[in-house]
């Protein structure tokens, strides 16, 4: 309803009900001073009750505004594009009183203003009630204009139609200061003196730009710009990203109180960006922030950029956590996006970002950072199961992304797998880096002389699987003699020193038609004179088929299985959906060693805890009594961390910091098989071979000997030497009551 609903287009209202009727009409109908046309400066008709604005200077040329067909011109976008001249609600009674020619300049040079009294709106109305009680019949109108002076709005000239201008007042603001040229529109009540100074603002004050870090700047005057905003408001005004959809806002105390400051933090939100932080600083502080030249260059940047700007934020920070995996997990019944980071072996919460930034991100980046044939489709599609590799340049270091994302039900999964992407400074991570025992290494070391058989390694996803395979064939016996294949759907690690071939799979692929795309590589190679062959996955029996005729023609082959165990692994090769013979299983000369291996947390040395004072009673005895360990050395982790391990930023799902551990360790079990396990595996006695397997073991839990010894008693090893925490164990592997112990070459038990 309109300021301005008791004034009629030179109607005088008349007497009774329907003439009160008829008074109220302006502010519902399109006939009332508040949805009329308003002319311009030069307008002659209906001066005396419309509203002008007296422009200062000369014409400024106002920025382009994008207006829809339809869209009227909001409160907000007068203010950011208009050149409004600052006004003062006293000064035009002044001019009045003394005469004043409001179009003549002042002596000082600058040219006078003149100023609309408007009144707030409760005095207005109560006077106009008074006014109209004791005028004559039409005197109501007339005393309602008495309380309201001209005012002149901007003509064409300054870049705004008139019409796109409505004369509704605006709030009480303090007056800017006439040194700056912020253009600001200030409506206040005559009876109110002018405030001089300011009040304090209870902002925090940045007293130097170099104390504020950040990523890119937001405000710019570009088109392409996250925060538009004009010229002079860049004089008092910066918005820089701090993190990704995160911004601080920097402003003079000055600008904090106009008008125009809430609306580019509204528009900052409209652009998905959250203000973490307001703070006050000088114009001085303002401008060296913009001078920095390392910010210049990514100060405008289109949508698409920013966009992938996002995700390489996000990104960057995972790395700088050392995290191994990144999950985007968008939920359709979730205002935000949760973003967790995978560090340690654990997922904490990162950040939760708007779904619509996200998305942006996610189809920015899968459409234009992808390697070429990696991609299973040309764009981004969150309702179908998706890979790629995204190679990335992360400070200093070339990160290799496996993309694998997936349709959820309301919603739907990214996960990103960060590897090592350096082709010519390469980090390969060593068997004896990765926390092996000596007797384990000594096995890896012998399978670099083979002449032919397969290697197999089993473990669940995120195991080093790969990682370990990469190191075995960068360590192979006179490498630099031998021709060297790897084939991969995708290829993930850079394996420069051998011939990698890698495979995309498209969305619409079947099961059968992409293993039919592998098999054909993997029979291309055997006429291509290999001496070492690696092959990411056996996914079927067609691949089974060709691993196996390449191992028993004399091609050293290593490759990964899904299996729970070492017997495991034999037992899906001989059956189930691979099928391979089992003369060839229980050959001599097709397995040269299986493995099965899982990476654990190691405990931050610095503030571990002993592990009588955390565990119970019952499970400190079964460690004693059971296994024989001793309880003294072991360790537990402590969950609220120290300094050396605390990771600041990352959360658990309960709001805890994510701290206790320092890195991860490898538990494998790992043998090879000998002829009397064989003979087990021929015969199908799964049992008989474990037991043949297990036997072999020659000394306790607490010694770092693991010939005959599993994956759960390496764990144990490891725990009793305070490394690891027990507790992971007995929760995440297998309970310590249910494990069964095999005894030992000698026949005797650990108890």
């Amino acid at each position: 309803m309109s300021l301005f609903n008791g004034i009629e287009n030179g109607k005088p209202s008349s007497r009774g009900i329907l003439g009160r009727f008829r008074a109220l009409r302006a502010g519902f109908t399109d006939d009332s001073p508040a949805s009329m046309p308003i002319a311009g400066a030069e307008g002659k008709e209906n001066t005396d009750r419309e509203p002008r604005f007296v422009r200062k200077g000369k014409p400024v040329k106002a920025e382009p505004v994008d207006t829809r067909p339809g869209q009227t011109m909001t409160l907000g976008m007068r203010l950011r594009m208009a050149d409004v001249t600052d006004v003062d609600a006293n000064e035009s009674d002044t001019h009045a009183a003394a005469g004043a020619d409001p179009a003549q300049p002042e002596a000082n040079g600058h040219p006078a203003r003149v100023e609309p009294a408007i009144h707030h709106t409760a005095e207005v109305q109560g006077t106009a009630e008074s006014a109209a009680e004791t005028a004559p019949d039409g005197g109501a109108e007339s005393a309602m204009k008495a309380h309201f002076t001209t005012m002149e709005y901007p003509t064409a000239e300054s870049g705004l139609k008139a019409r796109d201008v409505a004369p509704e007042p605006v709030p009480p603001t303090a007056a800017a200061d006439e040194t700056h040229d912020v253009h600001e529109l200030h409506a206040q009540a005559d009876v109110v003196p002018q405030q001089s100074e300011f009040l304090p603002s209870g902002l925090p004050q940045l007293v130097a730009a170099d104390a504020l870090g950040f990523k890119r700047i937001l405000s710019e005057r570009g088109q392409d710009a996250a925060l538009r905003i004009t010229d002079s408001a860049r004089r008092e005004f910066v918005a820089v990203e701090v993190h990704a959809g995160m911004a601080i806002v920097v402003t003079t105390r000055t600008f904090h109180e106009s008008a125009l400051y809430p609306t580019y933090v509204k528009d900052l939100e409209r652009a998905d960006i959250k203000v973490h932080e307001e703070m006050i600083a000088t114009d001085a502080v303002i401008a060296a922030i913009y001078a920095r030249e390392r910010n210049r260059s990514a100060a405008i940047i289109p949508e698409s950029s920013r966009a992938i700007g996002t995700f390489r934020d996000v990104t960057e920070a995972a790395h700088a956590y050392g995290a191994g995996d990144i999950h985007y997990e968008y939920r359709d019944f979730n205002d935000d996006v949760e973003v967790r980071f995978r560090v340690n072996g654990d997922l904490y919460t990162y950040r939760k970002l708007p779904k619509a930034l996200v998305r942006r991100a996610l189809s920015a980046s899968y459409q234009d950072l992808v390697a070429r044939n990696t991609n299973s489709g040309e764009t981004f599609q969150p309702t179908a199961s998706q890979s790629a590799m995204i190679p990335l340049v992360v400070q200093s270091d070339i990160v290799n992304i496996r993309w694998q994302s997936s349709p959820l039900v309301g919603g739907f999964d990214v996960g990103l797998r960060l590897l090592d992407g350096n082709f010519r400074n390469l980090k390969v991570l060593m068997p004896e880096q990765m926390g092996l025992q000596t007797s384990q290494l000594r096995i890896i070391q012998a399978l670099g002389n083979v002449s032919g058989g397969v290697t197999v390694f089993t473990g669940e996803t995120g195991s080093a699987k790969s990682t370990l395979l990469r190191a075995m064939s960068f360590t192979f016996a006179s490498r630099d003699l031998r021709k060297q294949f790897a084939v991969n759907e995708p290829s993930e690690y850079p394996q420069p020193w051998l011939s990698d071939i890698s495979i995309p799979r498209r969305p619409d692929e079947t099961d059968e038609e992409a293993n039919r795309k592998c098999a054909e590589v993997i029979r291309t190679l055997m006429r291509m004179d290999p001496d070492d062959v690696t092959v990411g996955e056996i996914r079927d029996r067609v691949v089974a088929g060709l691993v196996a005729e390449l191992a028993l023609t004399g091609h050293p082959v290593r490759t990964t299985l899904h299996a729970d165990s070492a017997i495991g692994a034999f037992m899906r090769l001989a059956g189930g959906r691979l099928q391979l013979p089992m003369d060839e299983v229980s050959s001599e000369k097709f397995i040269n060693a299986v493995a099965n291996q899982k990476l654990i947390p190691l405990l931050c040395p610095h503030c571990k805890v002993p592990a009588r004072d955390v565990m119970s009673a019952a499970q400190i005895e079964t460690l004693e009594h059971k296994f024989g360990l001793d309880t003294s050395k072991m360790a537990c982790r402590d969950e609220a961390g120290c300094e050396h391990c605390r990771l600041k930023g990352l959360f658990t799902r309960a709001g805890k910091v994510a701290a206790g551990t320092k890195g991860q360790t490898l538990a494998m079990e790992i043998f090879r098989p000998t002829m009397e396990f064989l003979d087990r595996v021929a015969e199908r006695d799964w049992r008989g071979a474990e037991n043949v397997w297990r036997s072999a073991r020659s000394t306790g839990f607490d010694s770092d000997d693991m010939t005959g010894k599993t994956i759960y008693e390496h764990a144990l090893y490891k725990a009793s030497q305070g490394i690891i925490d027990p507790r992971f164990i007995d929760t995440a592997m297998r309970p310590f009551d249910e494990y069964r112990i095999f005894a030992d070459r000698d026949g005797r038990m650990p108890s």
